[in-house]
């Protein structure tokens, strides 16, 4: 039987990077919201803006990426009950409230909002079926993939999500008959992040080899950086694709960049932070959450100026403390902890 490998710092430390990253995301979004702001000239809130969208990515390419370094060709038993248990109930409890807000406050309008929301992933919390869609992939085919070379899954899978991706913005029929016979939120299917899912399993296959490799060629995940950004900018400039989501096709690269020279930094210096440790323990409750209270905290942020800097700072800070304030209240009973799932940091 498998056992898991030692947990890695660098993961732990790049999961709460990736937390912080979509909170600051939804406040930029909040302060374009509230604040009157010339986009020609202050650029740079463009910039760090779709720089920021990488983070839902990251966090979904952690999830395979552990599973398949720790468990590379089987899963161990009592592994999806597990995670029934401790991620997909948290997403149900969280999804009812958040789908309570948005209704009319009667039975009948919050069950309907329910099952858009949270059986059919129209909301933030998408991820989280995302990511049980890679646990059954793993399940399914992870034995096969262990047994191939990385370089055609690779290059199929990203073929595969950038049409399906391309498709969907610009041809208006693939759009029309996604939405037509997909039950689920166009976010949710598996085509939008099959690459990702190639790439962190074999990420976790080969992860001390690629990352030994890259420990004194650091100048390569720096430069794909660079590079697949400027490809981002130049589609956005360009190309006018201008839409603000995290499953752009033009993402797809520079994600999967970012993760490599987080991950190639942190283990080249040997950076270690208990704060962003612990934030990384309550992320998968902090992205649950942090839409619930994010907009009560727009006027208070604004007392202290309409500075984009002060005001992200400030509302990121204000948000994360409030959701590991509610997970440390809430871990405290056993029936309240199934909103939060387990957090180790509080065991």
């Amino acid at each position: 039987m498998n056992t898991p490998k030692q947990h890695l710092n660098e993961i732990n430390i790049i999961r709460a990077i990736a937390c912080i990253f979509v909170v600051a995301t939804h406040a930029i979004s909040n302060y374009l919201k509230n604040v009157e702001v010339d986009l020609t000239s202050d650029q740079y809130i463009v910039f760090i803006r779709y720089a920021l969208l990488c983070s839902t990515p990251i966090f979904i390419l952690i999830s395979e990426t552990l599973i398949s370094r720790s468990y590379p060709t089987k899963l161990p038993k009592g592994f999806f009950r597990k995670r029934l248990r401790y991620i997909f109930i948290p997403y149900v409890l969280i999804g009812a409230i958040v789908s309570y807000r948005a209704s009319a406050k009667d039975w009948t309008s919050f069950l309907e909002v329910f099952t858009h929301k949270v059986v059919f992933g129209h909301w933030y919390g998408f991820f989280v079926l995302v990511i049980f869609q890679f646990y059954i992939l793993h399940w399914l085919i992870g034995k096969y993939l262990a047994r191939v070379k990385p370089i055609i899954p690779l290059i199929l899978s990203f073929i595969i999500s950038f049409i399906h991706i391309y498709s969907y913005v610009h041809t208006p029929g693939y759009k029309e008959f996604i939405e037509t016979n997909f039950p689920f939120w166009y976010r949710v299917h598996i085509f939008s992040w099959l690459f990702y899912f190639v790439v962190a399993f074999y990420i976790g296959q080969y992860y001390d080899r690629i990352f030994s490799f890259l420990n004194n060629k650091i100048w390569i995940p720096i430069a794909a950086t660079i590079f697949s950004y400027c490809l981002i900018l130049y589609d956005i400039k360009v190309r006018g694709y201008t839409r603000i989501s995290s499953d752009r096709y033009d993402m797809m690269l520079f994600a999967v960049c970012v993760f490599f020279l987080l991950v190639a930094l942190i283990r080249k210096f040997n950076y270690n932070s208990k704060m962003l440790v612990m934030i990384s323990h309550f992320s998968f409750f902090i992205y649950l959450t942090h839409m619930i209270t994010i907009s009560y905290f727009v006027r208070l942020s604004l007392t202290f100026g309409e500075n984009f800097f002060s005001y992200v700072i400030i509302m990121v800070f204000l948000t994360i403390s409030t959701s590991i304030g509610w997970a440390f209240l809430f871990y405290q009973t056993k029936l309240t902890q199934f909103f939060t799932g387990r957090i180790k940091y509080l065991d």
